[in-house]
């Protein structure tokens, strides 16, 4: 869970830098962005679940 939580504010970071430079806070793509990473960190999880409970 930590890393997930290291890598939204990971992007947060980089949204903010790259908006102040080119003045384009678009919160859309940062939106989408950080769905994804919360769906693939989930998936992600559960695979790992599985492949756990397999090997016993």
């Amino acid at each position: 869970m930590k890393s997930l939580l290291l890598v939204i504010v990971g992007a947060l970071l980089g949204w903010g830098i790259t908006g102040f430079f080119t003045n384009g806070f678009e919160r859309d793509y940062l939106f989408i962005l950080i769905i994804g990473l919360v769906i693939g960190y989930s998936i992600g999880r559960r695979k790992e679940k599985e492949e756990f409970t397999e090997s016993m």
